[in-house]
């Protein structure tokens, strides 16, 4: 590169003071749930305790370390505080071995003994004696040449009442794309150009750019986060890691977090760090106090991250009150400390935050990241001075191409030797992303004709100048140490030991990417859903009150039913709603499937648990509640209506309706779980309980149904539910033939003998009707078949519950992590007020907009915005927490 190289007078301007990168402290600590369970040595600690990363970084970085205010608003996180807490972790809950075992540990057996005692200090002792200086699951990120794919969209639109129609009719155009089969046509836009770099264990890297520049992509795909897109090339490594081995395997060791903030909004802080905490618990093969050790760590993120004042306030979301944006921006970054990830991906994480929650958030991230030696890679739109300068690395990409890979105090030194200089009081993550820009740059006098003006011109010199072949030179030496330390078998090694499992089973349990068992994680889980549900206790105390309201209802409506064939109709009509009815309310489980998928999904990707023990926790919680459900709703309406009021049928009238109940809440629980979205699940569940009532076997007895439609009868739940009930009811049953139902009637007709009852299943000659003939004549129900239509509404149920078990595994729906914008197709045509481009030098021309723009007066009408006497108080433990007080 040619031209004038001296220092860029922004350096000294509020430029960043130079970062070095952490060096490890000696022995390092291993990731969260490994880390903090104690297995770095204790004595070898406690003595480099005095040299943490953090110390080694420049005076105006401690300074900020122990900064407690920022822009006026006080800040909760302490890199110091934090930092030695963890360590306190590490010292105290070291599982020891005895002598034998360590001195065949210390020989190089420690890292591969199955079944027997481990302990890292030993282990990593061994491995320093024969390679050098400790390696403690130091995972780090390369890579190179990296080219994303996806698809080539237009804008989206947001859907309307005509998209359906539209849609179809466009699809029939195109010949509902076989045509594009046989295209030669490309399909495929490049979203990410050619992009390389290196995040070393214990480094930080902020990604900067304009949004649509391909930031989210990116760290998308560093986050293995893969099957939105169509084709990926070029190479990454985490640690020697290939990312298909790191997907198989090794999930959580890569965590990737997006910009919103999903968690299940009735769980405490402290209930939703706990089960994290759980489901990543290191084997006791390294945990001398596995209950000391939870304790201790929840305690440690409480206090690190500033969440003990709201420890036992409800998370909350946009619909129900909890904690405030930036704790449960805090909450996610405790979770995720807790899974133990060797490599983060933050994805916009500030967004919503002020400033000090946003300066608390990067702090945090840099206690992690030195305390725990990961690697962390962050995207942050307009990012303070004061969290610039706690990265160590940054790169800038536009339009999907690389600008700039490097130190963070070195970026604004290679854009002035471009020709562009940041102004005095510019901050200097807003100079890096505007450098593109041609309204907001400031290009250096005489540089007017030779400064890059886009994203290609930029990548050109990128890739022809010195840093570029400096951090291709540092790709290739980060390749070749990991080749060389055998990185990728010591992280094998050491999440194997991690894992739980006994020793017999210890070849199955290295082939799964989870730490804890699944039998431990359903238990766990189980409690969790039980918290949850009961955290929502308005809404089952609304579901007692609904079903008791609509019970009174029907039970008056049908009041004491008689026993004549009079009643026999209605009779099963009862019968029907009440099967029908719960069936109904059992619709509720759609949108719960829909709006909890992405946290399930999150805790998929961190490795915590399989969503299949999620899904059989979810079927036993549900199993008491709807118990109790049933109970109310059956004692109402069953006596109300005047039913056989003999034990026997009234106890089993309620295990039919308990199971037909459970039947229709796993089918529900199913399509919600199969649909990709809320409105796919609706009209699915829609037209499946449709074609189910009509063919239940009521309205329509079977051998009135058409021949087509008559296969759906047989794979009915409803209609063997239904069955069941009609069969427990009329066993018994012997209905009167009164009045009007006999045939003939009339003066004259008075003997029996000539007469016959109107009701099918009726015999010449008696007054009345078996309740069994007038199922067998009428409906072609069977006494006989009463408990096998039981037993097969509990098949069905079986069936449903493998079936959700399954698909939560197995499938994923929904974009996983990014928001997608759409537009309005025919967009409200609004004055345009804008400035003329900028000319080559930088300089905005606005000469021409000046008639056209508003006046001072005309902006600032009717924005004034006033607050008088705010209070704002949030539910915690035992009462309430007020946060304003006038």
């Amino acid at each position: 590169m040619s031209g004038d190289n001296k220092a860029p007078p922004g350096l000294a301007d509020g430029a960043p003071a130079p970062v070095s990168s952490p060096t490890p402290a000696s022995p390092p600590l291993p990731p969260a749930a490994a880390t903090a369970a104690g297995t770095a040595t204790g004595t070898a600690a406690a003595s480099s305790s005095s040299t943490t990363p953090d110390e080694k970084r420049n005076s105006g970085q401690t300074a900020l370390d122990e900064a407690d205010m920022s822009f006026g608003e006080p800040l909760h996180v302490s890199v110091s505080r934090g930092t030695s807490r963890f360590r306190s972790i590490q010292r105290t809950y070291s599982k020891s071995l005895s002598l034998d075992e360590e001195e065949e540990a210390a020989a190089g057996g420690g890292g591969g003994a199955s079944g027997s005692a481990f302990d890292l200090s030993t282990w990593l002792t061994g491995r320093q004696q024969q390679q050098g200086p400790p390696f403690a699951k130091r995972v780090g990120l390369v890579f190179d040449g990296l080219e994303v794919y996806g698809d080539n969209v237009s804008n989206r639109h947001i859907a309307t009442l005509v998209t359906p129609v539209y849609k179809a009719l466009k699809l029939a155009a195109h010949g509902f794309g076989i045509a594009k089969l046989f295209s030669k046509e490309q399909t495929h836009r490049q979203i990410i150009r050619g992009m390389s770099g290196v995040v070393a264990d214990g480094e930080m890297l902020l990604v900067l750019g304009r949004p649509g520049a391909g930031c989210s992509t990116l760290l998308r795909v560093l986050g293995n986060r893969r099957k939105t897109y169509k084709r990926i090339g070029g190479t990454v490594s985490y640690g020697g890691l290939s990312p298909q081995e790191v997907e198989r395997h090794y999930r959580g060791e890569v965590a990737y977090n997006q910009e919103e903030d999903v968690h299940f909004p009735t769980l405490t802080v402290r209930k939703t760090l706990e089960f994290a905490i759980q489901c990543k618990m290191p084997s006791s093969r390294m945990l001398a106090d596995r209950a000391g050790y939870q304790r201790e760590f929840l305690d440690t993120l409480l206090d690190m991250y500033g969440l003990k004042g709201c420890a036992d306030t409800i998370v909350g979301n946009a619909f129900l009150r909890g904690v405030s944006g930036g704790e449960r921006k805090r909450v996610s970054i405790a979770e995720q400390v807790a899974s133990g990830a060797s490599v983060d991906i933050w994805d916009g994480s500030t967004r919503g935050l002020d400033s000090s929650s946003a300066l608390d958030y990067v702090r945090s991230l840099r206690i992690t990241t030195d305390s725990l030696h990961k690697a962390t890679l962050v995207t942050i739109y307009q990012a303070s001075e004061s969290i610039y300068q706690l990265f160590d690395k940054v790169t800038v990409i536009d339009d999907g191409r690389q600008l700039y890979f490097g130190a963070a105090n070195a970026a604004v030194a290679y854009f002035y030797a471009l020709g562009i200089e940041k102004p005095a009081r510019q901050t200097t993550s807003d100079f890096l992303t505007g450098v593109t820009q041609l309204h907001e740059r400031r290009v250096r006098a005489g540089w007017e004709d030779r400064v890059p003006k886009t994203a290609e011109e930029f990548e050109a010199a990128w890739k022809a100048s010195a840093e570029f072949a400096a951090l291709q030179s540092e790709v290739g030496n980060f390749t070749q140490q990991l080749a060389q330390d055998g990185r990728g078998g010591e992280i094998r090694a050491f999440v194997d030991q991690t894992k739980m499992g006994s020793a017999g089973h210890n070849a199955l349990r290295k082939r799964s990417p989870y730490t804890t068992t699944f039998l431990f994680q359903a238990t766990r889980l189980l409690r969790r859903e039980w918290e949850i549900l009961l955290g929502g206790w308005a809404e089952l105390a609304f579901k007692a009150v609904y079903n008791a309201a609509f019970a009174i209802i029907v039970g008056t409506l049908f009041l004491r039913l008689p026993t004549t064939t009079a009643g026999a109709f209605t009779r099963g009509g009862v019968l029907f709603f009440a099967l029908l009815f719960n069936s109904l309310t059992a619709q509720s489980e759609i949108p719960k499937s829909i709006t909890g998928r992405e946290v399930v999904y999150k805790h998929k990707a961190f490795a915590m648990y399989h969503p299949a023990a999620l899904s059989i926790a979810q079927t036993v919680v549900d199993i008491p509640f709807m118990l109790l459900q049933i109970v109310v709703f059956s004692c109402i309406l069953y006596f109300a209506t005047g039913l056989e009021r003999t034990a026997a049928q009234f106890f089993i009238f309620l295990l039919y309706l308990f199971t037909g109940c459970l039947c229709l809440t796993a089918f529900f629980r199913l399509i919600g779980n199969m649909s990709p979205n809320i409105d796919v699940a609706h009209t699915l569940s829609g037209i499946c309980l449709l074609f189910m009532i009509l063919l239940v076997g009521y309205m329509q007895p079977p051998r009135s149904m058409h021949p087509w439609f008559k296969w759906i009868y047989w794979i009915n739940p409803l209609a063997y539910g239904f069955k069941a009930l009609m069969c427990n009811e009329f066993r018994h049953l012997q209905l009167e033939c009164t009045g009007t139902n006999l045939v003939p009637s009339g003066p004259g007709f008075d003997s029996i003998d000539n007469q016959v009852c109107t009701l099918q299943g009726a015999r010449p000659g008696v007054p009345y009707v078996l309740g069994r003939d007038y199922l067998e004549d009428g409906y072609e129900f069977y006494i006989k078949d009463q408990w096998r239509d039981f037993v097969a509404v509990v098949a069905f149920w079986g069936f449903f519950v493998i079936a959700i078990a399954l698909v939560m595994e197995f499938v994923e729906y929904g974009n996983t992590g990014y928001t997608i914008n759409v537009f309005k197709r025919r967009p409200p045509a609004v004055p345009q007020v804008a400035i003329d481009e900028a000319k080559d030098g930088g300089s905005i021309s606005d000469t021409s907009s000046k008639n056209n723009a508003p006046s001072d007066e005309l902006i600032l009408a009717n924005t004034i915005f006033t607050w008088r006497d705010m209070d704002y108080t949030v539910p915690v433990k035992g009462g309430q927490r007020k946060l304003l007080d006038h």
